[in-house]
């Protein structure tokens, strides 16, 4: 996953990274209840944005419950991705493009022991979601 967002070569640019991760700082930094946040999923998934967001909101609530440590996100407008913030994708990634062995070992970095099947289904049926509208990660390196 490049560490940078809005990469001045088209081909580095991935809308859904770009949505995905300007989400998560935007509802770190205003809220959850972020309207503009649903607003950018309903204009990326047209009249499933709804549930898509939900979806999104589901897997922040079980990264934020299963997280072995306190994740870094930077702030809204940075271009630079933190290392968390990378993880995050390439978890998504892993899930979207069936790398099951890249995906347990993610899920061990990132999640303790008793929570990591909740983690799996809520990356998982975000990846579901996000695929259906043909938002892709590629796959992680």
């Amino acid at each position: 996953m490049k560490a940078l967002l809005n990469a001045e070569n088209a081909d580095d640019y991935n809308r859904c990274a770009d949505l995905l991760v300007h989400s998560w700082r935007s509802m770190m930094a205003r809220g959850a209840e972020c309207p503009i946040v649903a607003q950018q999923f309903k204009c990326a998934c047209g009249a499933d944005g709804t549930q898509v967001f939900a979806a999104f909101c589901t897997f922040l609530c079980a990264l934020a419950l299963a997280q072995r440590r306190c994740l870094r996100v930077n702030p809204p407008g940075e271009r630079s991705l933190t290392l968390d913030e990378q993880r995050m994708l390439a978890l998504i990634a892993c899930a979207q493009n069936g790398c099951h062995a890249a995906l347990e070992a993610h899920l061990c970095w990132l999640a303790r022991r008793m929570l990591r099947r909740t983690l799996e289904r809520s990356v998982r049926e975000l990846a579901d979601a996000l695929s259906t509208h043909q938002l892709r990660l590629p796959v992680p390196v």
